[in-house]
């Protein structure tokens, strides 16, 4: 499964959607490009100057793609920054191919080997990142575009060995929508499906781009914050907070409405304790927010 340090940005749904949809069409388009290529040598049909050319890695479907417009996670990822040594490997291998059969030349057949095992190493590569972003997709709550739980553990786990490992701060933050039944009760489920997606987009808005936020069950939400103080976490998420409380909810037709608003708990990670014990100080300092008045942010261990 795909890593998201604390200093990498976190992708959403629809980066890792849109990624895979052309990732899969630049594979789909160069497997024509090969099959054409290869007719064209067995033929004996002149091949284009254009497969010849130096810069033929960036004129084919997926060099266009590959240097073009992408999603920028993508570009964090080594499994496709590395694609374009090898990509470029088969460009200049088969360039030497096309020269020679265009000359009438005989190609060696090591020649053809090592172009062979070159794209078939290359083709490999696509495939492996076209699954792993498609294990990437599962990865997220499709109401709310959120992270679901287990993807967010093993990012929530890697945060903790950080912490260990170099003594960096982090924390977690629990959400609960306040009174969410009322909106199921008053508006319909609809609406309180709405709530849910609103509020996740909201939070993912607000946030910065490497902290991660999954759905934790129900109307809550868990938060990881890397390299993020208590201080700092809770002047951030005070103004998430406070934001939130501005907006409103409608039902579907969109004549009734309810102001939405959301506790959060803050508990820092720590080398010493477990997750699991993290987990529950946010719980406990949200409950107590929730207790005295909702619509507010609790500490650990401050107010707890």
């Amino acid at each position: 499964m795909t890593e998201f340090p604390g200093s990498i940005k976190t992708p959403t749904i629809d980066e890792v959607e849109s990624s895979f949809m052309q990732l899969t069409e630049a594979i789909n388009s160069h497997r024509k490009w090969l099959a054409e290529w290869n007719t064209r040598i067995i033929c004996g049909i002149y091949v284009e100057e254009q497969y010849a050319s130096e810069e033929s890695h960036k004129q084919c479907y997926f060099g266009r793609w590959f240097y073009g417009k992408r999603n920028n996670f993508l570009e964090q990822k080594p499994e496709f920054t590395g694609l374009e040594k090898q990509h470029r490997l088969v460009h200049e291998q088969m360039r030497n191919i096309v020269m020679k059969a265009n000359r009438g030349e005989s190609i060696a057949r090591v020649e053809y080997d090592n172009f062979v095992r070159s794209d078939g190493a290359f083709t490999e590569s696509l495939m492996n990142l076209r699954d792993d972003l498609f294990k990437l997709m599962l990865s997220f709550d499709y109401l709310t575009g959120a992270f679901n739980r287990e993807a967010f553990f093993r990012i929530l786990e890697q945060e903790h060995s950080r912490v260990k490992r170099f003594n960096e701060p982090a924390c977690l933050v629990l959400l609960d929508i306040d009174r969410f039944k009322k909106i199921n009760d008053h508006l319909g489920h609809t609406a309180g499906d709405r709530a849910l997606a609103s509020i996740a987009n909201f939070i993912m808005e607000n946030m910065r781009p490497y902290d991660s936020i999954c759905r934790y069950g129900g109307e809550e939400f868990m938060i990881c914050m890397p390299k993020t103080t208590v201080e700092t976490s809770h002047h951030l998420i005070d103004r998430v907070r406070e934001e939130l409380s501005k907006k409103t909810i409608y039902d579907v037709s969109g004549t009734k409405r309810l102001n939405i608003s959301a506790s959060f708990g803050i508990a820092p990670l720590s080398a010493n304790e477990e997750l699991k014990d993290t987990i529950e100080h946010a719980d406990k300092v949200l409950y107590h927010a929730k207790a005295n008045g909702r619509n507010k942010v609790g500490v650990w261990p401050a107010n707890a």
